[in-house]
């Protein structure tokens, strides 16, 4: 079975009550044994638990621990933030997006499942994003906004 890597915004689907098909699907990958996810994965995880949804510290920590008893972990090393900053130039994606890539590459998955990176794109020719909730509209997209160029005097 081959190895895919998870993004924290799609394991935070599984905690959602709001659509039960994202919530299934989160958890299905979480669940099928050939997950990895990175400590990153785990303290971004951790922060949206509590911040965003509300969830107190003791509840928060037993359900980043079954997260990571769930999947394999893979440590955020130095050759990782190194690697990120060659991702951050190369794809233009931000730092963290970059390096949630990064420790993907190194984890050897073939597919990271991310809802908020470029679904379809190929990374060193080894590694795919794919939106794991389908392409297209589902996909959250940033309006395009032309800017006006300066004139000349």
């Amino acid at each position: 079975m081959a190895r895919v890597f998870l993004d924290t915004n799609v394991i935070v689907y599984g905690f959602a009550g709001n659509d039960a098909r994202k919530r299934d699907i989160a958890r299905a990958l979480v669940e099928s044994g050939n997950a990895v996810i990175s400590s990153q994965v785990l303290s971004e995880l951790a922060h949206v638990l509590t911040r965003r949804l509300g969830f107190g510290a003791a509840e928060a920590r037993a359900r980043v621990v079954a997260i990571a008893e769930s999947c394999e972990v893979a440590p955020v090393t130095p050759a990782i933030v190194a690697d990120a900053l060659r991702i951050m130039d190369k794809y233009h994606y931000a730092f963290y997006d970059s390096q949630i890539v990064a420790a993907a590459l190194v984890a050897g998955a073939r597919t990271l499942y991310s809802e908020d990176m470029h679904d379809g794109q190929a990374i060193d020719g080894t590694l795919r994003i794919q939106s794991p909730f389908g392409r297209g509209l589902e996909q959250r997209r940033a309006a395009y906004r032309v800017k006006r160029r300066k004139a000349h005097a």
